[in-house]
C-alpha cells in the first residue's frame, strides 16, 4: 500500500477519535461510508472539515466540497489527498 496514504488514514482516524469523539473499528477501510458505517452526520462533517484544515494544515475550498468526496473514508482519502497546503494557497496571488 501507499505509505503517505497509511499516514494520511491515521491522520484522518486520529482527528476522528479525538476532535469528534468516534468510536471506531480498529482498521479504516476504503470501503466504509462516512454516514451510515462510521455514523458521522452533517454537522459533524462540517466539524471534521474545520479540523482537516486546522490540523493539517490543508485548505478546503468550498467550491469543491462534494457529496461523493465525502461517501466512504476511500473517497475523503482521495479528496485530502488532492487538498493543496493552507501556506501555499495563502501565498499564491
Amino acid at each position: 500500500m501507499n505509505s503517505a496514504r497509511e499516514q494520511l488514514r491515521g491522520r484522518l482516524a486520529e482527528l476522528m477519535r479525538e476532535k469528534l469523539e468516534l468510536q471506531l473499528p480498529h482498521t479504516l477501510e476504503d470501503t466504509l461510508r462516512i454516514n451510515e458505517d462510521l455514523r458521522i452526520d452533517s454537522i459533524s462533517l462540517l466539524q471534521l472539515i474545520v479540523h482537516i484544515e486546522a490540523t493539517l494544515g490543508l485548505r478546503v475550498p468550498e467550491e469543491e466540497v462534494d457529496a461523493k468526496a465525502f461517501a466512504t473514508v476511500g473517497s475523503l482519502l482521495d479528496f485530502i489527498g488532492r487538498l493543496a497546503p493552507a501556506a501555499e494557497e495563502a501565498a499564491q496571488p
